[in-house]
Formats: C-alpha cells, sequence, structure tokens
C-alpha cells in the first residue's frame, strides 16, 4: 500500500489512516475495525525484512496495537498542529518513521492518488466485500496491487498428506489400468461415458472418436452442448 513519508501538510512522518464504512457511509477509527481491516495490514521498519501486523488478536473481542506503531494523534477534536486552530482529525496517526512499507493481505482494488492537495499522496484500499474504503496519507511512495504469482501474494498452503494421497492414485490407477492414469481423469470419463449413454437423442455419431477413457474439452462441450 505504499511507503510512510511526509508529503503534503503533515507533521512529519507517519501513517494518517482514514476508514469508511461504504454501507454506512460512516467514518470509523480504524481501531474499530481491527478484526475486518486492522489485522490485515502489515509494515515493515527500515532496514528490517521482517513484516510485523498493526493489530493482533489477544482474545475474542480483544486486540493490541503493535507498540512498534503507537498512535500519536487519535480520532476527534484537537488543535491543528499545522494552523494552530481547532479542527476535527478525521482519521488516526500511527507513529511508524519514514520508509515504512504498508501492505495489505486480503482481497480488494487498490489506487494510488498523487499530490492530493493537504493529504499529499494517498493510497485508497476499497476491501474486496466492498465493505470498507482505507485512505492513507502522506506517502512518499504510491501503493502497487500485487499481482498474482508475485512474490508478494503467498502461495497457498498445501494440504496435510495432499503429496501423499497424490502419489498412492498414481499407483493405484497403474496397477488397475497397467498405465499411469490420474484419478480425476477416469471418475470424469465414467460421469461422461455415462451421459453419453443417457443422451439417446444426441447425435454422438458426430463426436470424434474416442483414443481412450480421457475426453478432451471439445469432445465434453459437444456432449453437453
Amino acid at each position: 500500500m505504499g511507503q510512510v513519508g511526509s508529503t503534503g501538510r503533515g507533521t512529519g512522518p507517519h501513517a494518517h489512516k482514514e476508514l469508511i464504512d461504504l454501507k454506512t457511509g460512516k467514518r470509523l477509527p480504524l481501531s474499530q475495525a481491527r478484526a475486518d481491516v486492522g489485522q490485515n495490514i502489515q509494515f515493515r521498519l527500515p532496514g528490517s525484512q521482517e513484516w510485523q501486523y498493526l493489530y493482533s488478536q489477544a482474545s475474542p473481542g480483544q486486540f493490541n496495537l503493535n507498540p512498534a506503531a503507537p498512535m500519536t494523534s487519535p480520532k476527534g477534536m484537537r488543535k491543528h498542529p499545522v494552523t494552530g486552530q481547532m479542527a476535527m482529525h478525521m482519521g488516526e496517526d500511527y507513529g511508524l518513521p519514514r520508509g515504512t512499507d504498508l501492505r495489505y493481505l486480503g482481497t480488494g482494488s487498490v489506487e494510488g492518488i498523487a499530490n492530493y492537495g493537504n493529504a499529499g499522496n494517498i493510497a485508497r484500499l476499497r476491501t474486496g466485500d466492498n465493505r470498507y474504503q482505507l485512505d492513507i496519507f502522506h506517502l512518499d511512495k504510491l501503493p502497487e496491487q500485487a499481482k498474482v504469482g508475485s512474490s508478494e501474494v503467498p502461495a497457498a498452503p498445501q494440504l496435510p498428506g495432499e503429496e501423499v494421497n497424490e502419489e498412492r492414485n498414481n499407483k493405484l490407477m497403474e496397477a488397475l489400468f497397467g498405465k499411469k492414469e490420474s484419478l480425476k481423469d477416469v471418475l470424469m470419463a465414467g460421469a461422461l461415458q455415462q451421459a453419453m449413454q443417457q443422451r439417446q437423442t444426441s447425435p454422438l455419431d458426430q463426436l470424434p472418436s474416442l483414443q481412450s477413457q480421457v475426453f478432451t474439452p471439445e469432445q465434453a462441450m459437444a456432449l453437453f452442448s
């Protein structure tokens, strides 16, 4: 989601976060939406390789703010640090040093808005369920959306025993058919063969000849069209 900086009319490096509930239009303190959004936000301090969570769950319904990212200015009325006038602070400021990398782990879309008045550079996140919009102000580096296959997208964890089951199934198919045949292909072939027998009115003679029990995508589409 970008990198902490001091663009716009900030008072020095910090992460200013504003959260909007898109269903109600209300602005919420991020500290009140920790379960939905806060637990998916991570930061990496300058010179470090470790990603840390902004909020962590201590117990059901109880969340702790990471002490490495103290809240330096909560939402509410305050004396504006630049103008000196009393004004509503619509977001929350987290004391992260300049050069801190920010990311959001979850589905959604993110865009960068450059030079947006007093806010400077903004990262705007819309969560995948269209529930929240999160803006982060005063960034030095605008956000990028991670692409599938990039190192920023964690690989799906392998289910326990997945490799063992696949190897066992392959050996079973080889023993039954005298050749290596995946269990998935055999089951699909059986289902399609049964469907062929039930479709007496279909022009099955127009289907290309079958070389084995495995159907091609074109043969399957012709069968069920």
